[in-house]
């Protein structure tokens, strides 16, 4: 048995472990890309324009994204 692909396997596997919380909904990775586009919207729209179709929980409606990009 080689030792090297027993060790890089191990250490792949522990790696993969941790993708869930990572990668999954409500992860890590998932929120970071939902602030970003957060922030994308709100450059394109004024902030009078934001507070119109973006806020109270609408940041993902088809208005708040037709309106605001």
């Amino acid at each position: 048995m080689h030792w090297k692909h027993v060790g890089t396997g191990l250490l792949a596997l522990t790696m993969m472990t941790g993708c869930p919380s990572e990668f999954g909904k409500e992860g890590r990775v998932d929120r970071a890309a939902h602030k970003d586009s957060l922030e994308l919207v709100r450059r394109r729209c004024s902030p009078e324009e934001v507070q119109r179709y973006c806020a109270h929980g609408r940041e993902n409606s088809k208005e708040c994204r037709d309106k605001c990009g």
